[in-house]
């Protein structure tokens, strides 16, 4: 399929490729998710003015697209193109870690970085499951915190303590970092030390405290679980919006690791989409 581009999705595996830290040479383009219209077709499946999202492919953020149709799911009228084209990789990114570990209801985790993209979704489906969940931020973000289900606790020197505070006894049976920080290595080795689980999604923490990496595994099945949660009201995703021609700023951002929940490129006024941009 060749897809106009209309959303395209902001992860930090853009940003490692960009510092060269994740293969690939110049010139590169970003993005592995998008959300779009396609324009041409080789697959009966799908056909010129399908409203799609894209996941696991290459070249995201861009005028067009080239995407099998395997990796293709519609999009529900009833979701925000924003919503739609940042989704897949965070949420997926959520699910796959949720899966990787064995949790009982009432579980205690601690999740590093719970108010970025990754985090507000695996924080709210973690509550969902019953879990309680200890959601490290910014102290700006406490209250954003909360209003996800988690106990909300500042990151930075000093972590272990606030943590102690707030499982008031209670053991940590799990450690989720999606931070990369030294406190949230630290974290998962204390955690592992005492029969917990321990597992992270950033290569820094698995390299510099030997905690378990995991993946993200991209399915269909589980892009269908988030947009169903999204549908239903279950599943808040916040987004920020950033114009195409601000990519490098929107690069600077996803540096500073300070977004609530998602940033993606608007390329609403993309001249391949129908009607220049004002597709529906």
């Amino acid at each position: 399929m060749l897809v106009a581009v209309r959303i395209g999705g902001l992860n930090p595996v853009d940003a490692r490729r960009r510092a060269g830290t994740f293969g690939g040479s110049p010139p590169l383009v970003f993005g592995t998710e998008f959300a779009g219209v396609v324009i041409e077709s080789a697959d009966a499946a799908w056909r010129p003015g399908d409203e799609v999202i894209g996941f696991g492919v290459n070249g995201g953020d861009a005028d067009a697209v080239i995407a099998p149709g395997s990796q293709l799911q519609a999009k529900p009228a009833e979701i925000p193109w924003e919503v739609a084209g940042g989704l897949s990789g965070v949420g997926q990114a959520a699910l796959t870690a949720l899966d990787s570990l064995s949790l009982d209801r009432d579980n205690l985790i601690v999740v590093h970085g719970a108010a970025g993209g990754v985090g507000t979704v695996l924080t709210q489906f973690a509550v969902a499951q019953g879990l309680r969940v200890i959601g490290t931020g910014s102290e700006e973000r406490r209250d954003y915190l909360r209003t996800l289900g988690a106990i909300p606790v500042a990151y930075g020197p000093g972590l272990a303590k606030r943590l102690a505070d707030a499982a008031d006894g209670a053991p940590i049976a799990a450690s989720i970092d999606l931070a990369g920080t030294a406190e949230a290595g630290d974290t998962g080795l204390a955690v592992r030390a005492a029969g917990g689980q321990s597992i992270t999604m950033v290569p820094e923490t698995m390299q510099s405290h030997g905690i378990k990496f995991v993946q993200v595994q991209r399915s269909n099945t589980r892009l269908r679980q988030l947009l169903d949660a999204v549908v239903t009201g279950s599943l808040t995703f916040p987004v920020e919006t950033v114009p195409f021609k601000d990519i490098v700023e929107a690069h600077r951002r996803l540096d500073a690791k300070h977004a609530r929940g998602k940033l993606v490129l608007d390329l609403s006024d993309n001249p391949l989409l129908p009607g220049k941009g004002e597709a529906s």
